[in-house]
Parts: structure tokens; C-alpha cells; sequence
């Protein structure tokens, strides 16, 4: 699963509720992105989606000194089998995680269907 280094600040969850979303937003983020093959591609489908959350971004959430090109995460790790990973969000991808949150309960709020459709 993955654990996130930060407080949950306005968006007191339950870690295991939070892993759980937190899981749903990285997942969002590689279907968006898409393969990494295209370096390029990547980072324009990425900034797309940033820039897609800003309206939803708080001050707040945002860290006091930021950067304008970023990672998402300071640390991942995988467990000896490969099965578990570990995560910690980069202090910018905590923002982008919480407008992310705010988005979607306002579109679930407003009855929108934000429920993904997973298969295995």
C-alpha cells in the first residue's frame, strides 16, 4: 500500500481511508500519464493534469517554498516480494492530492459518478 508523510491537515481521514485514496489518485495519475516511454508526452500530460486541479489547489495546502518543476514522491519503496509498495508524497504532490480530494467530493456532492472502474 502506501503511507503519506504529512498530516492530513483539513482532511482528517483515516490512514487506512487515506492510503486507500491515496492509491485511487497515483492510479488516476498513470492512466492520465500514460507509459513512461515518451518522456515528453509524460510531462505535458502531467502538467495538463496539474494544472486541471489548480482551481481546487488551497494556499494552505501548498508548501511555503515550492517549486514550479517537482517530484511526486520523495520515496518509494517495494517489499522483498515486489508486492508492497511504500510511497511518501513530495510536499507538492500532497497539495495536488488534497485539490484532488476537494474536486472530487465536490463532484460526488453534486452527484457526479467520480467511482472508478477497476478489473482485474
Amino acid at each position: 500500500m502506501s503511507q503519506t508523510k504529512l498530516a492530513n491537515g483539513p482532511f482528517p481521514l483515516a490512514e487506512e481511508v487515506r492510503r486507500a485514496f491515496v492509491v485511487r489518485f497515483l492510479a488516476e495519475l498513470m492512466q492520465i500519464t500514460g507509459p513512461p516511454d515518451n518522456q515528453e508526452a509524460l510531462q505535458a500530460a502531467l502538467q495538463k493534469y496539474c494544472d486541471d486541479l489548480r482551481p481546487w489547489l488551497e494556499p494552505s495546502d501548498c508548501p511555503p517554498n515550492h517549486w514550479a518543476v517537482f517530484s511526486l514522491l520523495e520515496d518509494c519503496t517495494f517489499d522483498e516480494s515486489g508486492e508492497n509498495v511504500t510511497v511518501v508524497l513530495s510536499p507538492e504532490a500532497e497539495a495536488f492530492f488534497r485539490a484532488w480530494l476537494r474536486r472530487n467530493k465536490i463532484a460526488s456532492n453534486a452527484g457526479l459518478n467520480t467511482a472508478h472502474a477497476w478489473s482485474n
